[in-house]
């Protein structure tokens, strides 16, 4: 039969020593050659990041209110037909050189009619023009 021999002087030491030398390659190396992206976001512009020379400011607007009963209301105070809006347009433009155009539509009038009017505005020289809808009257 044969003994068991134990050697209590020898004890088994781990050495990682190594073991980390490769991650620390592999990491260094996989930073190396990773690729970043950039992906192509929404340009946000808030008015703190424009610079105040940028910012137009425009001291006055056209306002076509589209009504029920399909005529326009030119700033409030005189009614057009929506076929002559182009000229009302055409002076204003005269007058404010790129200055905005807002169509106001009633919740009641036809879409037509402020397609019409928003139509007829594009083609009487107006480049920035919106669309609103008009709250109901309480």
């Amino acid at each position: 039969m044969r003994k068991l021999v134990r050697h209590t002087d020898e004890e088994a030491d781990v050495n990682i020593t190594p073991l980390l030398d490769i991650v620390f390659i592999l990491l260094i190396f996989f930073i190396v050659t990773a690729t970043f992206l950039r992906e192509k976001g929404i340009d946000v512009r808030t008015p703190e990041s424009d610079p105040p020379e940028e910012q137009q400011k425009f001291t006055e607007a056209l306002v076509l209110s589209v009504r029920e009963d399909g005529l326009v209301r030119v700033n409030g105070i005189r009614f057009i037909d929506p076929g002559s809006v182009k000229p009302v347009v055409q002076e204003f433009i005269a007058r404010v050189p790129n200055g905005p155009v807002l169509v106001s539509a009633a919740p009641e009038s036809e879409a037509g009619v402020a397609v019409q009017v928003m139509d007829q505005a594009k083609s009487g020289g107006a480049n920035s023009i919106t669309l609103t809808l008009q709250r109901e009257q309480q």
